[in-house]
């Protein structure tokens, strides 16, 4: 469920003077009948997921209530950018009103904006909305900048509030008359894309969401709290969306939902109708493993498509503290369906969770890793305002920051030393596993080595320390050839290093191709692959040392090697 946050706009620059001009602003929109609300989302980064949805669909709401009388625009900033660059921005657009998207990560930078905003241009009105403002409102009042909160699902109560404003009202008082409460029936609300305000040819990627609410009641998430159940959105607007990504030349969506099949009649009819309608696209999904069956495998497997799966541990004693479990038996089933459907799939994984240890965690990477995933994303576990777990985390011995990220400091059994190395092995292994396509290989290397994924890493680590380059592939080079001679098996060292290179150099391949050397003749190297040879030793008796150089390049999507003749 995707909340949108509005973030006040603070009208003055400080105590009385602010509300007198908030008050004073409001009755000249009263006069005018008119006024322009700027609504702002504050990105991490330029990325394909660096879209405006939330507020967006606020602005498809007002402008279908409030047309006429409300000018509404869109504006996406970065965390890179100073709170004068940001705040520069903002005014240049000449708003009256200003809204804020709050999360976790911008919290700060955009409190910051709302003071220059209040300095530079007093009157102005500045709120906040989003899953930060909405879990910590009383925390986010408590700043002179920041004229009101609206909290939840914000398309009902941003409509409730313009009108309010366009009347004169004094926007301190709208948490008194503007109530909010989740979007019961979500056929009420227009598609941003269906009626124009977001072009999805202005972005790399585009959001989408599909349903609100979640089923399941995980202590440390804030998704499910205050409502039950899900939402869905009707299958004809669906359908109709869908049509238009690909109208628009979309190329990837990222699905919302964060429990996408957990309803299996739904989600195999969706996976249908995208198969249907638009499976030139990539999607991306947040699934649960327990609701994984073989017809669904295949459905996921008809469309080119990535699952995110929330493992956080593999440990049933340790997520029962979060309201959560697992069965290993039942979800290696679950996961061996995807493998052999051939669907990507990857982990999330969290450290410092309550009754787990350093050494636990390392278990839970080890049992993630061995089912091949593509990917695995660590973080540390954080004790988020309005969730469950806040409340429960002193009865845990949970110490955690009390302000934005909110991550756990330390834990009974997972003390700070723990915890930084935890995070030490996290950097790492995105590094080395994510980062550094290491999948193909990774797990041949492993049986060569006869290690476990996490002590490969503890490994890594080390080596690690006082290195610093951009260049991932050298790295895993140099490290391979080192840790096999170590190891006793240097002799494995050529043919690890030159599936490194290959597997390594086809993330930066285009049409006119680039030249990779290698120690044997990497076509005969690719062909013993083809024929399910997946052992170091096995490889490095059947190819013969050849040292030389190819070129590798794509052509009609897919990789052409060719050896480079002198």
């Amino acid at each position: 469920m995707l909340t949108v946050d509005i973030v006040y706009l603070d009208v003055a620059v400080s105590g009385n003077n602010c509300v007198k001009n908030a008050v004073a602003h409001c009755a000249l929109f009263r006069d005018a009948g008119v006024m322009h609300l700027l609504l702002t989302s504050i990105h991490i980064e330029a990325s394909p997921r660096a879209v405006p949805l939330g507020p967006a669909m606020l602005v498809s709401m007002l402008r279908s209530r409030l047309s006429g009388r409300l000018d509404t625009s869109l504006l996406n900033l970065y965390l890179h950018q100073s709170p004068s660059e940001c705040a520069d921005k903002i005014l240049e657009d000449a708003p009256d009103i200003v809204g804020f998207s709050m999360f976790v990560w911008n919290r700060d930078l955009t409190l910051e904006i709302a003071e220059l905003l209040k300095q530079r241009k007093p009157g102005m009105i500045v709120f906040a909305g989003g899953p930060e403002a909405s879990t910590d409102s009383t925390g986010i009042l408590k700043h002179d900048t920041i004229d009101f909160v609206l909290t939840g699902e914000c398309e009902a109560s941003i409509v409730s509030a313009m009108d309010y404003l366009l009347e004169g009202g004094d926007p301190r008082q709208i948490s008194e008359v503007v109530s909010s409460a989740p979007i019961k029936d979500l056929s009420t609300l227009p598609s941003p894309f269906l009626d124009g305000t977001l072009d999805p040819r202005g972005y790399d990627g585009m959001l989408w969401e599909l349903s609100r609410g979640c089923p399941f009641k995980c202590d440390f998430c804030y998704e499910s709290r205050g409502t039950a159940g899900t939402r869905r959105f009707s299958m004809e607007r669906i359908r109709e969306e869908l049509r238009y990504f690909v109208e628009s030349g979309v190329e990837q969506v990222f699905v919302l939902d964060p429990t996408f099949n957990y309803n299996k009649k739904t989600a195999k009819e969706m996976l249908r109708l995208i198969a249907e309608e638009a499976p030139q696209i990539y999607y991306f999904f947040e699934v649960r493993a327990e609701s994984i069956d073989a017809e669904m495998a295949e459905l996921f497997a008809s469309i080119d498509c990535s699952l995110q799966i929330g493992l956080q541990s593999a440990s049933n004693t340790v997520l029962k503290h979060i309201n959560r479990g697992i069965d290993p038996v039942d979800f290696e089933s679950k996961i061996l369906l995807l493998h052999e459907a051939g669907v990507v799939y990857g982990f999330d994984l969290i450290y410092g969770l309550p009754g787990d240890s350093f050494k636990g965690f390392c278990k839970s990477l080890d049992f993630a890793v061995n089912f091949i995933p593509n990917h695995v994303d660590i973080f540390p576990l954080a004790v988020l305002p309005g969730t469950r777990l806040q409340e429960t985390a002193s009865s845990f011995g949970l110490k955690h920051q009390p302000g934005a990220p909110y991550q756990v400091l330390s834990a009974p059994g997972f003390n700070e030393t723990d915890m930084a190395r935890a995070e030490n092995m996290a950097r790492a292994f995105d590094l080395f596993y994510n980062t550094g396509k290491a999948v193909p290989w990774f797990a041949m290397v492993l049986r060569a080595l006869g290690m476990s994924p996490s002590a490969f890493i503890k490994a890594f680590v080390s080596k690690l320390k006082g290195q610093e380059s951009d260049d991932i592939v050298a790295l895993q080079k140099a490290f391979i050839h080192d840790i096999l001679a170590q190891k006793g098996k240097g002799h494995l060292a050529a043919v690890a290093v030159d599936l490194i290179a290959y597997f390594g150099e086809l993330e930066a391949l285009n049409e006119e191709g680039i030249s990779v050397s290698f120690q044997h003749n990497p076509i005969d190297l690719l062909e013993q692959l083809e024929c399910g040879v997946m052992d170091l030793k096995d490889l490095a008796e059947r190819l013969p040392l050849s040292p030389c150089s190819a070129s590798l390049r794509f052509s009609d999507e897919e990789a052409v090697i060719q050896l480079d003749v002198e």
